[in-house]
């Protein structure tokens, strides 16, 4: 084994002029695209809206009814507070 990876890595110094900096950098650019594919898919799938209805409903996090209905105030005042309206005629 040791011995086919010397040889693969001696043809790829040798023949092929590729360094171990080289094939850091690759791997480097490839995580980061990867990341950034990720980062956008989950951001694609985020919905607010279901996250605090599914926390505001879990007993886990909420055990009350009084305080699910002080955080669901208190979300409809913060919301109001960055409204502006405009009515036309």
């Amino acid at each position: 084994m040791d011995n086919k990876w010397v040889m693969f890595k001696n043809y790829m110094h040798n023949e092929l002029g590729i360094t171990k900096e080289d094939v850091r950098q690759w791997i480097d650019e490839s995580v980061q695209q990867q990341a950034e594919k990720m980062v956008s898919n989950e951001f694609s799938r985020f919905s607010v809206e279901n996250t605090i209805k599914r926390l505001i409903k879990d007993d886990r996090y909420f055990g009350s009814e009084n305080l699910k209905k002080e955080v669901m105030q208190e979300v409809g005042r913060q919301i109001a507070d960055k409204m502006e309206l405009s009515l036309k005629k």
